[in-house]
């Protein structure tokens, strides 16, 4: 089910996920200060092809299943 995520702009949702992603945080741990916060730059940069009149609007796909125990 499309789901997309709508925000202000790319800086708004790179400072959502830097702020909440775990995930980005443990893969960045490995290197130093100055090389996380160019990441960080280049994740917004590369976020910024989302960006338009509307604001950010970033593509996102949630699967809705179901199931029944037998």
């Amino acid at each position: 089910m499309p789901s997309p995520v709508r925000m202000a702009s790319a800086a708004e949702c790179v400072r959502f996920e830097h702020e909440s992603f775990g995930a980005l945080h443990q893969m960045l741990s490995g290197v130093g200060p100055d090389e996380r916060d160019a990441a960080w730059r280049e994740i917004e940069e590369a976020l910024g092809q989302f960006e338009g009149p509307d604001g950010f609007v970033g593509p996102c796909e949630m699967l809705v299943v179901s199931g029944t125990r037998p």
